[in-house]
C-alpha cells in the first residue's frame, strides 16, 4: 500500500514539474504539428503523445510501422527521406538503427537543461541520440509445461540436445533480436570468448532453433500455444501476453550462468534537416522523470534509468545486467546478424510479411 501512495505522490508531482517545465502553446497559434516516427508499440506511445499534446498545446501526427519489420521499415524510410526528411523526431524500440542513422549523419544533436546529465552510458557523445527506458531480453516458457527447475539458467544451457526442434526466436533482421545478438558477440569478445558466439549459434542450429518473421510477439505466441517450450524475446511482449491471460514466465538470463542478460532501451533523436521548433521539447519529455513512471506503471513494465524513479519499482530490477557499450555493439550489429542468418537458417525469407 506505501508503494502505491509512494508512485501516486510522485506521479502527481511530476505532472505539476512537467507542464511548468514544458510550458503551454495555443492550438489556435495554428502551430505545425510534430512528425513523430516511431516504433515503439502503440498502445505504449500514443497515450503519452495525446498527453504532452494536450499539457503543451502542440499537435504531434505519430507515425507507426508493423510488428514484423520495425524498427527496420522506419528507418528504410528515414533514410529514403534523407534529401526530403518528413520525420521531426524518432522514437525507437531499439538502440542499434538509430545509433547507425547517427552514423550516417541523419540525426541532429539536441542538448537542453532537461537532459544534460543524461547517463554516459545510455546517450551519444555528440548528443544525437538518447536511451530511456529499456526492458530485458528474456526467455519465455509456459509454467504448466515446463516447470520451474528445468528451464534454462543460461543461454548457453540452449546447447543442450534436450532443446532440439523446441526453442524460437524472431528473425534478427527486424527489431531488437539482431542487437541482442549483436551485444551478446561484444560481450563474448570483451570475456576472452571471440569463438563462444559462433559456437553459441551453432549450437542453436543443431537444436534447430526456429526463427520466426512475426517478430518478437510471434515468439510469446508460439510458446503460449505449445508449439515451442522455449523463446527468446523481450520482456514487454510476455507482459502482454500475460495482460490478455497467458500465465506465462519470464526468466532474464544472460549469456554464461555468472553473467546478466541484456537491457534494449528506447532511443529517441531529432532528425536533421527538420529543426521543427518545438521538437526538442518532446524529445525532453520522453526523457523526463514523468515518462520513466509512466513507461514503468504500463503493461510493457519498462526500467527506468533514473535512480530516483527507479526506487520506486524494485519489482522491475534485473540484477547485474550485462555490461556493453551500444555504440560498441552497434558497430557489431551487421556482423552478428550475419553471423546468426547463416548458421541458423538458410531459407529464412529475404523480408518479413
Amino acid at each position: 500500500m506505501l508503494l502505491k501512495v509512494n508512485r501516486s505522490s510522485l506521479s502527481g508531482l511530476l505532472i505539476l514539474l512537467m507542464s511548468s517545465l514544458f510550458g503551454a502553446v495555443s492550438c489556435d497559434d495554428g502551430v505545425k504539428p510534430i512528425v513523430l516516427y516511431v516504433s515503439a508499440d502503440e498502445y505504449v506511445a500514443r497515450p503519452l503523445v495525446k498527453r504532452f499534446s494536450e499539457r503543451t498545446g502542440i499537435p504531434v501526427h505519430l507515425v507507426g510501422d508493423t510488428e514484423a519489420t520495425k524498427t527496420t521499415g522506419l528507418v528504410d524510410r528515414l533514410r529514403a527521406e534523407r534529401h526530403r526528411p518528413m520525420a521531426d523526431v524518432f522514437w525507437s524500440s531499439e538502440a542499434m538503427l538509430t545509433i547507425a542513422l547517427a552514423e550516417e549523419n541523419l540525426l541532429h544533436p539536441h542538448a537542453s537543461e532537461a537532459v544534460m546529465n543524461w547517463p554516459e552510458l545510455w546517450r551519444d557523445a555528440n548528443r544525437l541520440w538518447y536511451g530511456f527506458s529499456p526492458r530485458p531480453r528474456v526467455l519465455v516458457s509456459d509454467p504448466a509445461v515446463l516447470g520451474e527447475d528445468l528451464v534454462p539458467r543460461s543461454l548457453q544451457d540452449l546447447c543442450d540436445s534436450k532443446w532440439k526442434g523446441r526453442i524460437v526466436m524472431a528473425d534478427p533482421r527486424f527489431g531488437t533480436t539482431g542487437g541482442h545478438l549483436a551485444a551478446l558477440r561484444v560481450w563474448h569478445e570483451s570475456n576472452g570468448r571471440s569463438e563462444d558466439f559462433n559456437h553459441w549459434l551453432a549450437c542453436l542450429g543443431e537444436n534447430d532453433i526456429r526463427i520466426l518473421p512475426g517478430g518478437n510477439a510471434a515468439v510469446v505466441d508460439e510458446v503460449r500455444s505449445g508449439r515451442a517450450l522455449i523463446g527468446l524475446t523481450d520482456a514487454d511482449d510476455v507482459r502482454a501476453a500475460n495482460r490478455l491471460g497467458a500465465g506465462l514466465v519470464m526468466h532474464p538470463v544472460g549469456p554464461v550462468a555468472q553473467a546478466g542478460t541484456f537491457l534494449m532501451p528506447n532511443t529517441v533523436a531529432l532528425i536533421k534537416g527538420r529543426q521543427h521548433p518545438h521538437a526538442g521539447q518532446l524529445v525532453d519529455f520522453l526523457l523526463s522523470d514523468e515518462v520513466a513512471v509512466a513507461l514503468a506503471e504500463s503493461t510493457s513494465g519498462n526500467i527506468p534509468l533514473q535512480p530516483e524513479v527507479a526506487a520506486q519499482f524494485p519489482e522491475l530490477v534485473v540484477p547485474d545486467p550485462m555490461q556493453v557499450d551500444l555504440s560498441t555493439t552497434a558497430a557489431q550489429y551487421q556482423l552478428a546478424v550475419g553471423e546468426a542468418i547463416r548458421i541458423l537458417s538458410q531459407d529464412t525469407p529475404d523480408v518479413a510479411p
